[in-house]
């Protein structure tokens, strides 16, 4: 079994297009956002099959015409076997 990277951000965005950033985030499917202010802050929620494919999904967010900036605040892996366990 592989490992899932699961990773929150904090990307910073002009204020006037975080509403497109974040639904080109969730069009592409590289990852969710649960919460957006309206200082364009956004939260970020990757899951991934390695650290390289998280770093490659916060590359193509970064890129996005508008965003000012993306820090990673967590990342954590386990075994796609741990996550199927149950409590």
């Amino acid at each position: 079994m592989s490992d899932i990277h699961i990773a929150s951000c904090v990307a910073y965005a002009l204020p006037e297009r975080a509403p497109d950033i974040e639904r080109a985030i969730k069009g592409t499917g590289l990852a969710e956002v649960p919460l957006r202010d309206e200082r364009g802050r956004l939260v970020i929620l990757i899951e991934a099959a390695s650290s390289a494919r998280v770093l490659e999904a916060m590359d193509a967010i970064r890129a996005l015409e508008g965003v000012l900036a993306i820090h990673l605040a967590y990342q954590h892996a386990e075994s796609e076997s741990e996550m199927q366990e149950a409590p």
